[in-house]
């Protein structure tokens, strides 16, 4: 595989790893779409189907794209 693929598979598992762990259920997807699955929020992410944002502010811990010593 070339760099730039080891590259964004390196993003995608960061942001994966991310979402288990400070992921919330979009609460406008689960009021109104109870048979979906929810959008999975990270802190101050906007829902793309409802808009919701989610109220809870960033921080180096919750941003997938940032190293945590």
């Amino acid at each position: 595989m070339s760099d730039y693929g080891d590259i964004c598979k390196d993003l995608r598992e960061a942001k994966r790893a991310a979402r288990d762990k400070f992921g919330v259920p979009c609460p406008k997807c689960v009021e109104l779409l109870p048979k979906a699955n929810p959008s999975i929020l990270l802190p101050s992410q906007r829902c793309k189907i409802h808009g919701y944002r989610d109220p809870r502010k960033r921080t180096p811990e919750t941003e997938y794209m940032t190293k945590v010593s």
